[in-house]
């Protein structure tokens, strides 16, 4: 493949994926419209997002197999299918229910577009350039969660909720139709898919993120939850390494320069993921703007991360992960602190220089961390790191807004029986969940120097051997 078509077939891939992170922030500026509308509260309502988070976990989990499996044309059109049923479905829902099940046809698609455009990029990108490639996958990947708020909220505020889903409807149409000139086939051979291991997934993700969600609500039923997360963790783990078919291989976890790298990039998504969802709630709820001035808010954070991630996939190229991992989980945790601190304010200037932060940061984070330790495997390994990899985002995805959105519902209710008022009680709450998510944001830093160290040592040992 050369030229025209194989930007074509990438800018068809990279928008592609582009859509499928917009997709998973679409109703995050329509959830308190829908909390008033069918009378749900909070924690209700962030099934929504997180519902989808396991879903999407769970077919990208099998994407190692189906990327061998089946050619990338079939791929993208069953995902584009998943995307615009999903999306017909949410713009004429009239239930709670239905809505619930239009998000989670949606996240079959996105299940399926982000690993299939790392593995295609993994394929066809020169070496050298893996990082600049990755980079701007990752900006795709994180500009599209990250500028949802912004064309949601106007959407919202001046159409209603259900036309957020008039967005993804149309784009995917355009998508599909490039798609039938621009994506050819490629790939194929023989997989099988362990339905066992698959079920083990589903099965642990939902234990966890509920057990998260309750954590600070219903303690027996949390408790209750984990350990069903932690016995169906560890019976998926020995399954995959005992079955001859496994559904993701775990040979890149043992390796050193791999595995921290999975856990940094987790720890930074965690954060970004909540704050898409817990930032609207505050600005809506606590400061009272509308969901087109929250939207607006958020514009330039949303361009600093689009801005950083492509300067640190550059950066990765040409220095390596000293400092700027480092470097960029300090930016998070400063911006989480400086969020937890001034939030009962109400101050709308320093939640923008927080979040400004906090996208800035994870900008410098999410790809490097990525390419870190896919550069290190050898290329039969990239299927299987990248599906470790994209798990642990979309897991990320599942465990940061289940998690903080327990905390801060927790913390709004105990103020709120305190006397506080509504908006106080929201920003009180918020502030306590940023507390958390700074302090797992200090210890992402720590990790990120020694592994940026190690790493220096390792490039240097390499280079004194050739």
């Amino acid at each position: 493949m050369q030229g025209k078509s194989l930007v074509m077939l990438l800018v068809v891939l990279y928008a592609s994926a582009f859509l499928a992170g917009f997709n998973e922030n679409l109703v995050n500026m329509a959830l308190m419209s829908i909390m008033g509308e069918y009378g749900v509260d909070s924690v209700a309502v962030q099934w929504l997002v997180t519902g989808y988070m396991i879903v999407a976990t769970i077919v990208v989990m099998c994407m190692a197999f189906m990327y061998r499996r089946f050619k990338l044309r079939p791929l993208y059109f069953a995902a584009a299918a998943f995307t615009l049923v999903g999306s017909v479905m949410g713009l004429f829902s009239t239930s709670f229910g239905l809505l619930m099940a239009a998000r989670l046809v949606q996240a079959a698609g996105s299940g399926i577009f982000i690993p299939l455009m790392m593995n295609t990029v993994l394929v066809i990108a020169p070496k050298r350039n893996l990082g600049t490639f990755l980079a701007i996958g990752g900006c795709v990947i994180t500009f599209g969660p990250a500028l949802a708020p912004t064309v949601c909220g106007a959407l919202v505020t001046s159409a209603g909720w259900h036309s957020v889903f008039a967005v993804p409807l149309a784009a995917m149409a355009v998508l599909a139709l490039m798609a039938l000139f621009a994506v050819k086939n490629m790939g194929f051979s023989p997989a099988h898919l362990d339905i066992p291991s698959t079920v083990l997934s589903a099965a642990f993700l939902c234990a966890l993120s509920l057990g998260l969600v309750e954590l600070t609500i219903d303690i027996p039923l949390a408790v209750g939850s984990l350990a069903v997360a932690v016995v169906t963790a560890a019976l998926f783990v020995l399954r995959q390494l005992r079955c001859e078919h496994p559904l993701i291989d775990l040979t890149p976890m043992k390796s050193r320069a791999f595995w921290p790298s999975v856990v940094l990039t987790t720890i930074a998504m965690m954060g970004s993921f909540s704050m898409s969802v817990l930032l609207p709630l505050y600005l809506e709820g606590g400061t009272g703007l509308t969901a087109f001035a929250a939207g607006l808010l958020m514009l330039v954070p949303v361009l600093a991360n689009a801005g950083t991630t492509l300067l640190g996939g550059r950066i990765m190229d040409a220095r390596g992960e000293w400092p700027l991992l480092p470097a960029g989980f300090a930016a998070i945790a400063a911006g989480f602190a400086l969020m937890a601190a001034l939030a009962p304010t109400l101050s709308l200037l320093a939640a923008f220089i927080a979040a400004l932060l906090i996208m800035g940061g994870t900008g410098f984070i999410f790809s490097p961390s990525q390419t870190a330790g896919l550069r290190t495997l050898p290329a039969e390994m990239n299927p299987f790191g990248v599906a470790i990899s994209t798990t642990f985002v979309q897991i990320a995805a599942c465990i940061g807004p289940s998690l903080y959105t327990g905390i801060m519902s927790t913390a709004q209710a105990g103020a709120l029986a305190a006397g506080a008022g509504e908006a106080l009680a929201t920003a009180q709450g918020f502030s306590i969940a940023m507390v958390v998510a700074a302090c797992i944001a200090a210890a992402g830093c720590a990790l990120a120097l020694v592994y940026s160290r190690a790493a220096v040592k390792r490039d240097a040992k390499r280079a004194g051997s050739m």
